[in-house]
């Protein structure tokens, strides 16, 4: 299955490019009758949007995950870090370490 994923991709890249221009590619219209009437103004500012709004979610991404690095990992009480298990009260390190222990017959923690 490794080369699935890959396969995948290819599929769909297939598909989008041979469906974009059928009547081009067969011959019934050409390419420079084809394209959209559309002013060089109109693009450069749908273009410049573009920029802008992927730009302005780049940075508060960034800005995001600079503050999670800076704030650093949850911090341990000492007595916690020593004695901290099962039944006893500490902070989980991994995702599933916050789990409960056990689940009864009906779904719920115990």
């Amino acid at each position: 299955m490794g080369p699935a994923g890959l396969l995948a991709i290819l599929a769909g890249w297939y598909t989008t490019e041979i469906g974009r221009q059928p009547w081009v590619v067969y011959g019934l219209l050409r390419t420079k009758d084809a394209v959209s009437a559309h002013a060089v103004g109109t693009l450069a500012l749908s273009l410049g949007l573009f920029i802008v709004v992927y730009a302005f979610v780049f940075g508060v991404a960034i800005t995001y995950i600079f503050r999670l690095m800076h704030s650093g990992p949850t911090r341990f009480d000492a007595g916690h870090a020593a004695t901290g298990g099962p039944g006893q009260a500490h902070t989980p390190s991994r995702p599933l370490s916050a789990a409960p222990d056990q689940i009864s017959t009906n779904g719920s923690a115990q």
